[in-house]
């Protein structure tokens, strides 16, 4: 029995047959179906009704879902074992989830020298600023503001403290506010209307109440955090990011009103809980070359306690 066939019935058992999950695989519609047709013509028996709508498991693929699972376990199990003697990667995929900014910042550029390092690895980074229900059931690793959630393990944090920026060439131009009701005069950029996941409060500065600010109106909107940020660097207005966001962008923004403090919000390095050996050993060496590339950037972790 092909192991690729087996891996990708089970993704469909774990996402309860959501025909969708294809594309977090890598894969196309007709290919996942060529594996299932695999492993059923193995089987002998029919596993999954193809239907345009409400595709379900039969009784005879609900059977073999617990059995499907031991024998990739017992795969991955005695894989996952020699690598680690080894110090190498396992030949397998790792899904990361995280934000649009996270993806597009130094922090996941790295991610070319840890596939270098590791080639057997297959890195597939999701970035989307709201976690849909698909990716939270199916990724590995989550490196993303998260609430506490029963299927997942935090592991480390990264604590961003949200203040207000602009540029130098801005604040020579316009003038640097003195007062919080001097922001009435001044361009504010925020983050679009779209939905964030975990963080409600990503556009505090504009709701004033609170955080000692009247109540702003945005003069240009973005959804990407990222995007905020650069809009502040290129002199367009002012903006809240976090203290953080000049290490990690390389950036020069100035702080503007120090004693106006924002949100203090968690970015958390969490994995799925139930993972197999052979998917630890892979989120492990991830794990490892992560806090060392962000420690190159003076980014402080700190270790959740378990």
């Amino acid at each position: 029995m092909k192991l690729y066939c087996l891996k990708t019935f089970l993704s469909l058992a774990e996402n309860n047959c959501d025909i969708s999950i294809h594309t977090v695989l890598g894969i196309s519609r007709s290919t996942m179906w060529s594996h299932i047709t695999e492993i059923e013509t193995e089987v002998g028996s029919k596993l999954v009704n193809r239907r345009k709508q409400n595709t379900a498991f039969t009784e005879d693929g609900i059977l073999f879902i617990p059995y499907a699972k031991k024998i990739y376990a017992t795969f991955e199990d005695s894989l996952a074992h020699m690598r680690a003697k080894q110090g190498k990667g396992i030949p397998g995929e790792i899904v990361i989830s995280t934000t649009k900014a996270v993806s597009d910042s130094c922090l996941l550029a790295g991610m070319l020298t840890f596939s270098s390092r590791y080639p057997e690895i297959n890195v597939t980074i999701v970035a989307e600023d709201e976690l849909s229900k698909k990716l939270s059931n199916s990724a590995d690793i989550f490196l993303r503001p998260m609430n506490n959630a029963a299927n997942l393990r935090k592991l480390w944090r990264i604590t961003c403290h949200h203040k207000l920026f602009a540029s130098q060439e801005y604040l020579n131009r316009m003038g640097i506010p003195k007062t919080p009701e001097e922001l009435l005069q001044h361009h504010i950029i925020a983050y679009g209307e779209q939905p964030f996941s975990d963080f409600d409060s990503i556009n505090w500065h504009l709701k004033g109440k609170g955080y000692g600010l009247p109540k702003l109106t945005a003069s240009l909107s973005i959804n990407s955090t990222m995007g905020v940020y650069l809009a502040a660097n290129e002199g367009l207005g002012i903006c809240s990011c976090p203290v953080e966001s000049n290490s990690i962008y390389r950036g020069n923004l100035i702080e503007v009103l120090p004693e106006i403090h924002g949100p203090v919000v968690p970015t958390y390095f969490a994995i799925r809980d139930g993972l197999g050996e052979h998917k630890l050993n892979n989120i492990n060496l991830c794990r490892i070359y992560l806090e060392a590339y962000l420690l190159e950037f003076g980014v402080n972790i700190e270790h959740e306690h378990t």
